[in-house]
């Protein structure tokens, strides 16, 4: 039998659930990535995009010295897929299964095209440990909270782990064809020709990177994951993301380590919590389709955004006039990526400082971050904007200068990204205007926190109807 599998985010070979499925159907096999247009800038110009481009990149080195070359074609996938598939004479296609609304119905969409010719579609679930079906209430439902959601991942663990495939399996041999220039658009992309600022992509760079975290920082990771100016995560996400690294690999080796090094068991299990988190937020989309452009929590369907296009403008530029906020956002522009600490103050400030809506905040995320996954990144600014499964009340409102002296006490985040404050005294660093001289290229606050504060709250109270 011949098969061909689809690579969307799950750019390895190593630990592939749908690979080592289709290895059991198959002899011969093909492999095909779809630059979707829905999906790809066209120009492929941003940091996320260097980054899928040189994940690409290696999985297709990989591939091709295996004798199979990676077909990268551009064009609508409910069309390519099934021309390629016929080409090929292929049985089975195989994939990851999808996790995103779109992605759902193009692969539904994808599937009939397919059966209609005689051919199967084959989904196995790859980008989460577990999925979405399979951790739910003692009732049958899926969660809604994140304490007992881990509470019950971890049993499930605990009762069938999960581990990653011991060795690399691929089907026996390649399907034997001579590619099309127009199946080869990857030879015609450029990587973006500015200085590399984001991770390096690639199942090669992934595994070094969960080494080193391992190796050096997991032991503080407890302390120096909240610190900004700190490089004190595993900074796994992107790879996570594009699936050029399993989460099963990721809880093995961190477990592994934590029982040869116990002294780094702590920091250690509260990094797995993170990665627990993300499986959360993957089964909230799943079984919430609907909380991409809704509210999680429907009793703030009502609440009063504002429209405000100069405040999110100088939220999105960094020029807020609170340094703590617009260093994150100047770190995201620039780099494509923000420390999860700064994440959260700076969604805060816009959803609860200017009240403007949430879903404005994750659409530029999506746009600038590398590791922008759609459900977590969902999930982090519904949780912001206390529309989400967070139990806490409306009230959590962050207040910004003093995140920003709580978290980068030294100001060395903040010098990093915001020039403009080098020079400003540590003590008047996070609120620059009461220096003696605030320094003159550098914007006043656009809001007085204590009174926004205040008037987020009568807005969520009315929204509640309290």
């Amino acid at each position: 039998m011949r098969g061909l599998h689809w690579f969307r985010n799950d750019l390895r070979l190593r630990d592939h659930g749908a690979i080592l499925a289709l290895a059991d159907r198959v002899d011969e096999w093909a492999a095909l990535f779809v630059f979707d247009p829905k999906l790809l800038d066209e120009t492929l110009s941003r940091n996320r995009d260097r980054f899928l481009i040189e994940s690409l990149a290696s999985l297709a080195e990989e591939l091709e010295s295996r004798g199979v070359p990676l077909l990268t074609v551009r064009g609508v996938p409910e069309e390519v897929v099934p021309r390629i598939a016929e080409r090929l004479r292929v049985d089975v296609v195989s994939s990851s299964e999808a996790d995103t609304p779109y992605a759902r119905r193009r692969d539904e969409a994808v599937r009939s095209r397919l059966e209609s010719d005689g051919r199967e579609m084959l989904a196995v679930r790859d980008h989460t440990v577990f999925g979405p079906e399979e951790i739910l209430t003692k009732k049958g439902t899926a969660h809604s909270i994140y304490s007992p959601y881990r509470r019950a991942w971890w049993a499930a663990w605990a009762a069938a782990p999960r581990w990653p495939a011991p060795r690399l399996r691929l089907p026996e041999r390649a399907i034997p064809y001579e590619r099309s220039a127009s199946e080869d658009s990857l030879s015609t992309l450029d990587l973006p020709t500015s200085a590399r600022i984001g991770p390096t992509g690639g199942e090669t760079a992934a595994r070094r990177r969960l080494s080193r975290f391992l190796e050096s920082r997991v032991g503080r990771y407890e302390t120096d994951r909240d610190v900004p100016a700190v490089d004190g995560t595993a900074r796994l996400s992107a790879h996570l993301r594009f699936g050029v690294i399993s989460a099963r690999k990721c809880f093995a080796v961190g477990l592994e380590h934590a029982e040869e090094h116990p002294e780094d068991r702590p920091g250690v299990e509260k990094w797995l919590d993170e990665l627990v988190w993300r499986e959360f937020y993957a089964a909230v989309l799943a079984n919430r389709p609907e909380v991409t452009t809704q509210n999680f929590r429907s009793e703030y369907d009502d609440l009063a955004w504002r429209r405000d296009p100069e405040g999110f403008e100088a939220w999105c530029r960094g020029r807020t006039g609170y340094p703590i906020v617009d260093a994150g956002m100047r770190q995201l522009v620039e780099t494509g990526w923000m420390h999860n600490r700064v994440r959260m103050i700076v969604a805060s400030f816009l959803t609860k400082d200017l009240l403007i809506d949430w879903r404005r905040g994750a659409r530029f995320f999506m746009d600038h971050l590398v590791d922008g996954d759609p459900a977590s990144n969902n999930g982090g600014w519904q949780w912001a904007a206390s529309t989400g499964t967070d139990p806490q009340p409306y009230f959590r409102i962050f207040n910004p200068s003093k995140q920003g002296e709580r978290w980068d006490p030294d100001g060395d985040y903040v010098r990093r990204f915001v020039p403009e404050l080098a020079d400003v005294e540590t003590r008047y660093l996070h609120s620059p205007w009461l220096a003696p001289t605030p320094p003159a290229d550098y914007p006043a606050p656009i809001v007085a926190h204590d009174e926004a504060r205040k008037r987020a709250l009568d807005v969520y109270r009315a929204a509640r109807g309290s």
